[in-house]
């Protein structure tokens, strides 16, 4: 960024009462949704237009009483999915690819190759739209990944319009080393608006600090996209906006009465689409996997058993339910397995075996396999989730695995 795009920005963040990281934010999404080039000096200075227009339409909006930087809302998380860095997957298949046919990948776009030369220069080789361009850099990007002596490949972004037809302003340009992303689930309103389901999106070090506990009543801003049923966290501002409801004053102007408000009447109010009998799981699995959209699943059951050992290579811990009002037989043909649920360290277990609990999570199934590790065609476990956010209706006892050890009886 030059330092006269640099210099306005500071002072427009300045005009908005911003840090001068929201304004820069806004400004490259302001050139993303453009799909304008940042290191272009004219469509720059094109970004840095229309940003003006956002920061006269900002104070106007303010003189009248609105705001266009973000909302505030309040509501509960009904679940949230652990952060992840989406481009190690990434890497590795890369790398993986490469190594088995180097011409196709680079050929697809999918990196820049990059060697030291004698004279000790980063020369840089890629395809860009269909040709072949050459030209040295000043030092290697922090994403580089060595293949050889003196050489490297660099993971880009070949994606050259989204789904939306806009232009994609990082087609060409390296990805990330790392790019953390973070969704969760939650149910709230808007100051004008109505109580209904959003996805939270979560990026970088907001993903990674990303630290609220679910179906707590909270407050939050971030900016909201109606036609997406979505939210996104800003930069600086989201994580600094949460507040418990249950932590302010009842007196204060922010708190809000929550005593005639039922989370699970929420549920059943703004998610329909996802609510499944535990029962018909499989058929619901089934069902959703044919179809596009979010893969989610929200049922209810007892709990059965649980194991809070902690799976070295998850992370998860597991727990078993089975449907409440399920008319099982006597005979050992009548009763069917009850279905595990993987618990992952962010959700809480504060209950024990017996509770009546509301699990909102991911259905999962995986194909059998024989004593040789070999797939069974046709043949599949049964369906298990993946857990994002647990509700006790009932919370009966202590979770399993707070035992005494044996030694342990001074209190005697």
């Amino acid at each position: 960024m030059n330092e006269r795009i640099e210099k306005e920005l500071n002072a427009l963040a300045n005009k908005l009462g911003k840090t001068n990281e929201e304004m820069v934010q806004k400004y490259n999404d302001i050139a993303e949704s453009n799909g304008l080039d940042l290191e272009n000096d004219r469509q720059s200075m094109v970004a840095l237009t229309l940003t003006r227009n956002f920061v006269r339409g900002s104070l106007k909006g303010a003189s009248s009483g609105g705001s266009s930087f973000g909302e505030n809302a309040f509501g509960f998380l009904v679940g949230s999915e652990p952060a992840r860095d989406v481009q190690e997957w990434r890497r590795k298949n890369l790398l993986s690819d490469y190594r088995t046919n180097a011409n196709t990948v680079f050929n697809e776009e999918r990196c820049a190759e990059v060697v030291l030369t004698d004279a000790g220069a980063y020369e840089k080789s890629q395809v860009v739209d269909g040709d072949v361009e050459t030209k040295n850099i000043p030092h290697l990007p922090n994403s580089a990944i060595e293949v050889d002596e003196n050489k490297w490949i660099v993971p880009t972004d070949n994606v050259k319009a989204f789904m939306s037809g806009d232009k994609n302003p990082r087609y060409g340009k390296p990805l990330p080393a790392e790019e953390w992303r973070m969704r969760a689930h939650f149910i709230g309103k808007t100051e004008n608006g109505d109580y209904q389901y959003w996805t939270l999106g979560l990026k970088n070090e907001a993903a990674k600090q990303f630290n609220i506990s679910n179906f707590e009543w909270l407050h939050l801003n971030a900016l909201f996209n109606e036609d997406r049923n979505a939210c996104y966290g800003i930069k600086g501002r989201t994580l600094a906006s949460l507040r418990l409801n249950k932590d302010l004053d009842p007196e204060s102007d922010n708190y809000v009465d929550t005593s005639g408000l039922s989370m699970e009447d929420l549920l059943g109010e703004c998610m329909p689409e996802y609510i499944a009998d535990l029962i018909e799981i499989e058929d619901f699995h089934t069902t959703q996997a044919q179809n596009p959209g979010m893969k989610l699943v929200i049922t209810d059951g007892i709990v059965s058993s649980m194991n809070l050992k902690v799976n070295e290579k998850t992370g998860n811990r597991v727990i078993w339910i089975e449907p409440a009002d399920a008319n099982y037989g006597f005979e050992d043909d009548d009763v069917p397995e009850s279905t595990p649920c993987w618990v992952p360290s962010n959700v809480d277990i504060d209950f024990g075996v017996g509770s009546d609990v509301i699990i909102i999570g991911r259905t999962n199934q995986t194909q059998k396999r024989d004593e040789d590790g070999n797939y069974l065609e046709d043949e599949w476990n049964p369906v298990s989730l993946n857990i994002y956010g647990i509700f006790p209706r009932v919370a009966l006892g202590a979770p399993v695995g707070e035992t005494v050890e044996e030694n342990d009886v001074d209190f005697w």
